[in-house]
């Protein structure tokens, strides 16, 4: 809720719109904890989902057309399922009068009052099962009433564009009159003509009760029909749940339960020291006595005051019986804890003394501080309308809570430390708490230490605690596919993998960057679609585009539902300034408004040249003229002068909307010429820049160039001021003002003063994406954001005072002046505004700093300013102790760590550059050890000094904070630099599973593994289309039509388009990646997509798998594509080829939207001989693969791998690799080792070491060079010559720089100590590559062996490594700067100058470890400036980089892992609130948890569609083809398909999820689905009530047995198998089962847990004799696929009435797995096992996974291929543009004719066409066309056809099918 409200006041939303939000969330709090139903409900299984919706179906049988008296229980069913349930708030509009508003309501809670225009008051109520809308839903009518809901209403809709896609499917039978044209039913239906009479009584009603209203003649029982009180009656003392009485008694409430928690152990700590306990007197307890009274008065309202709401079903209530207000108290958590705590245990007091220890149980309340924290919340929303996010809330806890964990923990501290005083007490329960442990306080003695552990323990508990809560504040990273980092990045990879120009690459990421710094990072799209419901979105969208369509005259006037649906039906568009909008190649389509920026129109000169002559604005629009006429040439162009934010209208949604406004479309029409005229006086204006008249004023743009280096020069000075000004005040003791601190000072005050006046009368700004430029409203602007007090604030010349007091002892002039100018840092407080302008500027500018680095060097920055500022006042406390100091009395930090020598003086000398340094470094030293929480003690506030230890103690709270921050914000910065990866790791850890639990063949799983690292090489892990979708549209058109145009120029019919047309076509296309060996398509397989290969090879196939031709980049499957026919041969790719490709149903699409059907019919016609020729020339080749020189052509191509190359998934480029790692892990300790603690000759064996490793890396760079195949891209390199490229460009030149054998010359020249390691030192280059060997090993480690390294297993070592090696370098810097200083370095003040390296290698070590991991022991003495200096690098850096960062990155992988739990169980949350609210029935709730429980436990949330929709079409096929080609071919149904119409089936099939006792199929029922079993149990029963269990891969389904029964009628004959024994099975064989097979039909037997096998099944057949059966016996496993044990074949003796076998199982290798001893009889059918229809019921036992293939899906696939055989093709490309066959006197007679003529049968003379054909061919655009001389009209073949070739191949070699092979229908490609 926080980022939707975050956008709508991005979007300027009124309050009307907020509120409606609001409460429509708020109603959803209450019945599912404000999930939307579809995100809730949303991957259900169907049966699932129709059991929710079940109640939907008894309030659609009130409606007429939809009633079961003219409808079929199916169609009722389906209808259900599109229902949308929405919540309206109360005084919302739901119906629209004089509105086309297509949809049904019906009321399922709540009512809607109607009224017309004629009436104000109430003329009807819909309640409770009502419905309105069916009559316009059906006919396209208008509203003739206006709905609006008095209260919260709950309305299922129906919307039109569910209800036409339902009725468009042709499989519903029962709705005969739809026309999918007009989108209407014919009054001829009867469930019509009843809506219609129906509707006509009610609506005659309606009317005649207002005019009954008009007359004076009311009707009392009609008024009074459906009236409620809203009133709440009330009798005595009620405070009711608005009331503002409870905000006010939830304030004092807190204060009340604080003062209590805060003044019991202050006051129990302060009688313990002075052992006072007894003592009862003093003012406080009277302010205890108060509040104990308020809480008193606070339980009697609660037990019979306080009202409250409930909600149940779906109904609020405000409950205000006394008898029921105290049973809701009693039963609530409050009750318990008011019983105790109201007790009066005082009163023992006054017997027994110890007042204060009876105040203690009063304590108790302190459980209530957050439920009332919370009410608070929600009694200001409810009351005031006040919203307090949950962050704030969460913030006042943890501030609260903090209070009190300090007041107890220094209170128990001052009661054990009598010596101690109550600030001492303070500051050492912040220094444990915070773990900052300076160790100045300790504890002395034994009780002292146990309480210290104790709290020690509460405070890394309580500081852990406060880092989660405050993390989770800033954990708003999106981590999906919505995330712009990640779009962009993707993107970005996609363009430069395709060869983009780097300006097209410049301008999508300068689109993206706009996104992200204009929308905050929120993904708008994200917020519409999936965060509103629909009728929320639609109103928002009204808000955000009615200033532009109102102000449009050509819809100004428009019907209001026109305008409605024109808003909503409106596309955002974001342009980048500088950017083209309308090009000179690519036609508009649709009309532009602008929402913000500017925009210039261009026209083009005759030299070529843009001229703009027309600039425009906010709310104004053009290309408007596109809209009614098709612009093949854009008659001017179009260029965002700004960024700039347009939302279009689509040509083709306009034309749509115009449908269903034909009065509409008709005045549009009639406005053409006048809007022509307009449009041609609008753009017939010059462009003006700058000022144009006296009229005009001067202003400067927000976006303009001087404005943006305005704010850069604001911000140095700022920055400056807040440096200098602290500084000068602390440090600089009796300076002078110099006139240099004169001219710097005023310059800054100067520049602020131009800034205040250029803010506040010149300064443009965007008010709702208007630039306003009066100079009035600016002012007004100005002064009403509340940066101009603050601005005024920091002008004042407070320095002026020092003119009259230049000296406040101890400060000289310098620090007085600074001290006067302390209202400059007023200016601070703009400080993130003026830097993210300044980032902004800079993005415009096109510098791009990566964005993770700057929140990085942000963070750093906060620690540093905070630092200095704190290290200044630190040093001022300091000063001011020692001025007032007396002799021998120093209490100050500074005297104590020689940083004063004497008592200050004033004036004095002031001290020199050395004296500043020492002491600026030192109480910096202090203040960043503080704040990182390091701590180390050696410089700590004097324990006498008051002021210090206050000021410490603020500053340890200030420091946690900060540190926490720090972490937050670094767990965002971590989650946001690895969103792609995740993503990516996340989906290829659920394809593995999936491929695993699915059990797929190797070679597959294999295919699919690959596939994923192509993509992720290719395009970090992003499927073809989904990338696609990330592309703005226009930039997507652009981009694609440039790749493919070349091959567009020799397409058919697409050549000779318009551009407008392939403008079109180009939204349609996606793209797929084909790896080497996929198949792109089958022969004989439907032709659904036109394929354009724009990379890679692939080889064309016959029948029987012989290449015939190899395709280089052209066009595949051109005329199968256009004449509506399956493909010629089969396609396979020989390498990795990228495709666009285009579906045949986008194609009709375009034609009939483009309404250039008949242009594509004379195209066809006019080109039917080049068609015929393109045909038969592939026709040719296929034929002539005999002959010896296609032999030699077929000829498959096998890449060798030559000899000596190493692939990159071998076990010896494996071990190359780890020793690459331990060798780059042995070079980054050893060298910095050399470089600081060499100082002696070096080693020989070290020397030796040294030169292996050298040689080593020359080995590497050789074995790169020349063996190391490599994979780019995706695809491998085996040759020396590829690889060899690659690598000499990429890394070879630092790997030839690290291999320098520096090492043996340093040895041989006589260098040696220190100097040898720094001769090394650019060998250190190679820890680039660490990252990558150790990647390489994990790999390896997951594939050759049991472990399983995981993503986030490899992160924690690499966060452990990079540690360690910081670690280790901050240890050799240390040591060598001690071993370099001059001064008494921390060697010497350590004592380990005389230790050996060894030794102090380890104190190093040790010291930079407990800096790094900010423990900070501080037993490591460091004095020298340079060594604090470096050790305040090493706390920043530690803190940053790596305790914080470590913290950030454990966070972000504890929350990825747990984020799918969560996910899960807020999902059941949810759930469960939602069904008890709606009424969903007891069993409905038990089988919906129990399906969360089967995908969360044993699917894994992995969701099957999901995966296959990510894979590309030949691997979705693969996998499909795999579970259900045999089943499907094996079947009757598809006896007359080719291989390649099964294959098409394969294509058509979808993931079904069946769940337990679900009917996939029912005898006597409508059965619209047939299915494949994949996994799980199914129970058949035929119509004699015998029942058997189904095998996998079994055909399920009315369709399936319906075939069977037609092709061999009624079993007659029954094969009775009796199961009498199973031995010698291996106990590996878990849960066998039996398969028995005869003919097609299969069936199992029950799985045999024991060793019982005795089993008795029947196969009822239609065959009058068996001669064998198959035996099958597999594993059962649960969840998962079946392996196979064995197999065997049973041969059958006809004449023997009783067959028994010992049938021996054999598995895959023959050898013998088991024995099963059958008996078999075959015998006729018994009176009770006849059977009386071929329907059966299929019943789901537990979860059964199954593809789904729809009636409606197969019959259109059977009609294409009836079709592909047709005379005419005409009747196949008006079935795809109509979805129905259309009969000849339908077709265009003149048309007919010429089709006739053309297609007269006559032979073809091979021989001909041989010899001139086949060598006649020319490549042209990637495209292989034949040539042949012109042909007479008495050489067209005869017996051709437009759409395909009869033709009976000839085989030469004798082939024994060639007598009985079958006429096939061929077609090109």
């Amino acid at each position: 809720m926080d980022s939707l409200h975050l956008w709508l006041k991005f979007r300027s939303a009124p309050a009307s719109i907020s509120h409606k939000i609001d409460m429509c969330f708020h109603y959803l709090e209450r019945t599912q904890y404000g999930v939307l139903d579809q995100n809730l409900f949303e991957g259900l299984p169907n049966q699932l989902t129709r059991e929710i919706t079940k109640s939907n179906m008894v309030l659609l049988e009130r409606v007429p057309f939809i009633n079961p008296q003219y409808r079929s229980k199916t169609f009722l069913s389906n209808i259900s399922l599109a229902l949308i349930r929405r919540i309206y708030p109360p005084s919302s509009i739901v119906i629209h009068e004089g509105e086309k508003q297509r949809e049904l309501l019906i009321v399922k809670r709540g009512k809607v009052d109607l009224y017309v225009k004629s009436c104000s008051e109430v003329v009807a109520t819909l309640v409770e099962n009502d419905y309105f809308g069916d009559c316009p839903l059906l006919f396209g009518t208008s509203n003739e009433v206006k709905g609006i809901s008095p209260g919260f209403s709950e309305i299922l809709a129906l919307p039109f564009n569910k209800f036409k896609k339902f009725m468009d499917c042709s499989s519903h039978t029962d709705v005969d009159s739809w026309s999918s044209v007009s989108n209407t039913v014919s009054m001829e239906d009867p469930g019509a003509k009843k809506t219609a009479e129906v509707s006509r009584m009610q609506m005659d009603k309606i009317f005649s009760y207002v005019f009954n209203l008009k007359t004076h003649a009311r009707s009392k029982k009609v008024r009074n029909m459906f009236e409620e009180s809203a009133e709440v009656k009330v009798k005595g003392l009620r405070i009711l749940p608005k009331s503002p009485l409870l905000v006010y008694w939830d304030i004092a409430a807190i204060f009340g339960i604080m003062f209590e928690a805060v003044s019991v152990p202050i006051q129990l700590a302060t009688y313990t020291r002075s052992s006072n306990l007894a003592s009862a007197h003093g003012w406080v307890f009277s302010i205890h006595y108060a509040f104990d009274i308020l809480f008193i008065i606070d339980m009697y309202l609660r037990m019979n005051a306080y009202a409250y709401t409930t909600f149940e079903n779906g109904k609020s209530q405000t409950i205000v019986d006394i008898d029921l207000i105290r049973k809701n108290y009693f039963s609530s958590p409050w009750y318990p804890i008011d019983r105790i705590a109201v007790a009066p245990y005082d009163v023992l007091s006054f017997a027994l003394g110890h007042h204060i220890l009876f105040r203690i149980p009063k304590l108790i309340r302190v459980l209530h501080l957050p439920r009332t924290v919370s009410r608070l919340r929600t009694n200001l929303s409810i009351c005031f309308e006040r919203s307090m996010n949950e962050k704030l809330s969460s913030i006042i806890k943890m501030f609260l809570c903090s209070i009190l964990i300090i007041v107890w923990s220094s209170a128990g501290w001052n009661a054990l430390r009598l010596k101690d005083s109550g600030h001492k007490s303070v500051y050492w329960a912040l220094t444990t708490l915070t773990t900052v442990g300076y160790g100045d306080l300790t504890p002395k003695n034994a009780r002292e230490t146990i309480y210290a552990i104790f709290i020690g323990a509460v405070g890394a508990t309580f500081t852990a605690g406060i880092i989660a809560n405050v993390t989770s504040f800033f954990h708003d990273t999106d981590v999906s596919e919505d995330n712009i980092d990640h779009k962009m990045n993707c993107v970005i990879k996609f363009m430069e993998n395709h060869s983009r120009p780097l300006e097209q690459v410049k301008r999508i990421r300068e689109y993206f960057e706009y996104i992200e710094r204009e929308q905050r990072g929120i993904s708008e799209d994200k917020i519409l679609h999936k965060a509103l419901p629909d009728h929320l979105k639609s109103e928002v969208l009204m808000h955000i585009t009615h200033a532009m369509v109102s102000k449009c005259p050509h819809f100004s006037n428009r019907e209001l539902g026109f305008q409605r649906q024109l808003m909503t039906s409106l596309e955002q568009r974001f342009f980048s300034s500088r950017s083209m909008i309308i090009t000179p190649s690519l036609p508009s389509d649709g009309m532009y408004f602008i929402k913000k920026g500017t925009v210039d129109l261009l026209s083009e000169t005759k030299m070529g040249e843009s001229i703009p002559f027309r600039r425009l604005g906010v709310d104004d629009y053009f290309s408007e003229d596109s809209l009614t006429d098709h612009w093949d040439c854009n008659p001017y162009l179009a260029v965002s002068v700004t960024d700039s934010e347009l939302w279009y209208l689509n040509r083709f949604v306009f034309y749509r909307l115009v449908e269903n406004f034909l009065d509409e479309g008709a005045q549009l029409s009639k406005l053409e010429p006048i809007k022509k005229a307009n449009t041609h006086s609008r753009h017939d204006t010059t462009v003006t820049h700058g000022n144009s008249g006296g009229n005009s004023v001067f202003f400067i743009h927000p976006d303009n160039y001087f404005i943006q280096c305005w704010f850069g020069l604001i911000l140095t000075i700022t920055i400056y001021t807040m440096m200098t000004i602290p500084f000068r005040y602390a440090f600089m003791e009796n300076h002078e003002i110099t006139t240099i601190w004169l001219l710097l000072d005023y310059f800054g005050d100067f520049i602020l003063f131009l800034d205040l006046l250029i803010r506040s009368f010149f300064l443009a700004y965007y008010d709702d994406s208007h630039l306003v430029t009066e100079k009035e409203r600016i002012w007004r602007h100005y002064y009403e954001s509340g940066k101009m007090k603050w601005h005024i604030a920091s002008l004042i010349p407070i320095e002026v005072s020092a003119l009259y007091q230049p000296i406040l002892c101890p400060m000289w002039k310098l620090q007085v002046w600074s001290l006067f100018r302390m209202n400059k840092l007023f200016r601070l407080l703009e400080i993130p505004a003026l830097v993210t302008s300044v980032e902004s500027s800079l993005a415009k500018l096109g510098v791009r700093v990566p964005k993770n680095a700057i929140r990085v060097g942000k963070v750093i920055a906060v620690i540093v300013f905070s630092a200095h500022f704190i290290a200044c006042l630190f040093f001022a406390i300091a000063s001011y102790n020692q001025y007032h100091t007396t002799e021998g009395s120093h209490t100050n930090w500074a005297y104590m760590n020689g940083l004063f020598s004497k008592p200050l003086l004033c004036p004095d000398q002031h001290p020199d550059t050395r004296d500043l340094t020492r002491r600026y470094i030192a109480s910096l030293y202090w203040s960043i050890a503080t704040l990182t929480t390091v701590g180390y003690g050696d410089i700590t506030a004097h324990q006498d000094s008051v002021i210090e230890i206050l000021f410490a103690s603020f500053v340890l709270i200030i420091g946690t904070a900060t540190y926490t921050l720090v972490i937050a914000l670094l767990d965002d910065i971590v989650s946001q630099l690895d969103v792609t990866s995740s993503l990516y790791k996340t989906k290829a850890d659920k394809v593995h599973a999936y491929c695993e639990m699915e059990a797929l063949p190797d070679t597959l799983k294999s295919k699919i593994h690959a596939y994923y690292d192509n993509l992720w090489q290719r395009q970090l892990g992003v499927s073809g289309n989904k990338i696609l979708s990330f592309f703005p549209d226009y930039y997507r058109k652009e981009m694609i039509i440039d790749i493919i145009r070349p091959y567009l120029r020799n397409t058919l019919f697409l050549k000779d388009c318009s551009a407008n047309f392939i403008a079109h076509i180009v939204n349609c296309i996606s793209y797929e990646l084909y790896l080497p060996g996929d198949t792109l398509f089958h022969e004989g397989e439907r032709c659904n997509s036109l394929i354009l290969l724009y990379k890679g090879k692939v080889h064309l196939l016959n029948s029987k798998g012989v290449k015939f031709k190899t395709v280089d980049n052209g066009v595949l499957g051109e005329t199968s594509f256009f004449c509506f026919e399956p493909h010629l041969c089969s396609a396979k790719a020989v390498d990795t080829c990228q495709t666009f490709c285009l579906s045949a149903s986008d194609f009709v699409s375009c034609l009939r939207e483009n309404k250039m059907t008949e242009q594509f019919k004379e195209y066809l016609f006019k080109n039917t001989t080049q068609i015929l020729i393109l045909k038969e020339s592939v026709l040719k080749m296929i034929r002539n693969l005999k002959s010896s020189k296609m032999k030699k052509m077929a000829v498959e191509e096998k890449s060798k791998i030559p000899k000596g190359v190493i692939l990159p998934d071998t076990l010896s480029r494996c071990s190359w690799d780890a020793m690459l790692l331990l060798q780059t892990a042995f070079l980054a300790f050893i060298i910095p080792y050399q470089i600081s603690f060499m100082s002696h000759d070096t080693a020989l064996s070290l020397f030796l070491i040294d030169v292996n490793i050298d040689l080593f890396f020359l080995l590497d760079i050789y074995a790169k060079l020349n063996k190391f195949a490599v994979i780019k891209d995706g695809s491998l390199l085996s040759s020396p010559k590829d690889f060899r490229a690659i690598y000499l460009k990429s890394s070879f030149k630092g790997d030839l720089i690290c291999a320098a054998p520096v090492s043996f010359v340093a040895f041989c020249s006589g260098v040696q100590d220190t100097r040898y390691g720094l001769l090394r030192i650019t060998q250190l280059i190679r820890i680039r590559h660490f990252g990558k060997y150790l990647n390489s090993c994990a790999i390896t480690l997951n594939s050759r062996t049991s472990l399983s390294i995981s993503t986030e297993k490899l992160r924690i070592i690499q966060i452990f490594i990079i540690m360690l090696f910081l670690c280790h370098w901050f240890a050799c810097i240390f040591h060598l700067i001690g071993k370099m200083s001059k001064e008494q370095g921390w060697i010497i003040a350590d004592e380990s100058n005389n230790s050996s390296s060894g030794e102090r290698y380890l104190r190093s070590f040790y010291w930079s470890l407990y800096t790094v991991t900010t423990i900070g022991y501080g037993s490591i003495p460091i004095h020298t400036n340079l060594e604090r200096i470096f050790a305040m690098v090493v706390m920043i850096g530690g803190a940053v980089v790596c305790d914080a960062g470590i913290t950030a990155i454990l966070t972000s992988i504890i929350h990825n892992r747990d984020q799918q739990s969560g996910e899960n169980s807020r999902r059941i949350q949810c759930t469960n609130k939602y069904m008890s609210t709606c009424g969903v029935s007891e069993d409905t709730q038990i089988r919906l948890l129990d399906y969360y429980r089967y995908d969360d436990t044993e699917l894994g949330n992995i969701n099957e569609n999901e995966i296959l929709a990510d894979l590309p079409s030949a691997l979705r096929e693969e996998v499909i083809r795999h579970f259900c080609y045999d089943a499907l071919r094996r079947s009757e149904l598809v006896n007359d398909f080719s291989d390649g119409a099964v294959g098409s089936l394969v294509k058509m099939m979808e993931p079904y999820l069946a769940i337990p006792n679900e009917n996939l199929s029912v005898i006597n029922e409508d059965c619209d689905n047939m299915f494949v079993l994949k996994r799980g149990q199914v129970k058949c029963i035929d119509s004699s009530g015998y029942e058997n269990f189904l095998p996998l891969g079994t055909l399920i389904g009315h369709i399936a047995t319906s075939s069977t029964h037609a092709l061999v009628g009624f079993p007659s004959k029954v094969l009775e198998i009796n199961v009498l024994n199973g031995q010698g099975f291996r106990t590996k064989y878990i849960n066998p089962y039996i398969i028995f097979t005869l003919g097609s039909t299969s069936v199992r037997s029950s799985v045999k847990k024991n060793n019982n096998w005795r089993e008795q099944i029947l196969i009822k057949t239609a065959s009058k004799e068996v001669k064998k059966i198959f035996v099958t016996v597999r594993s059962w496993k649960n969840g998962q696929q079946h392996d196979t044990i064995g197999s065997s074949e049973v041969q059958m003796n006809m004449d023997s009435t009783e067959n028994s076998f010992k049938v021996v199982i054999r598995d895959t290798t023959g050898k013998s797995a088991g024995i099963i001893s059958l008996s078999l009889i075959f015998r006729n059918m018994r009176r009770h096992e006849v059977l009386d229809t071929h329907e059966r019921t299929a019943v789901a036992l537990e979860y059964c996974h199954l593809y789904c293939l729809s009636r409606c899906k197969f019959e259109e696939l059977k009609r294409y291929f009836e079709l592909s055989n047709s005379d005419s093709n005409l009747n196949r490309l008006l079935y795809h543009s109509t979805g129905q066959p259309l009969h000849k006197a339908d077709v265009n007679a003149n048309f007919n004719d010429l089709c006739e003529e053309k297609h007269r049968a006559c032979n073809i003379d091979h021989s001909k066409t041989d010899n001139n054909q086949s060598s006649n061919f020319i490549a042209e655009g990637g495209n292989h066309f034949p040539i042949t001389p012109m042909l007479k009209d008495d050489e067209i073949p005869r017996r051709s056809r437009l759409h395909s070739l009869k033709i009976v191949p000839k085989y030469d070699d004798g082939d024994p099918e060639a007598g009985v092979r079958m006429t096939r229908n061929y077609s090109y490609y």
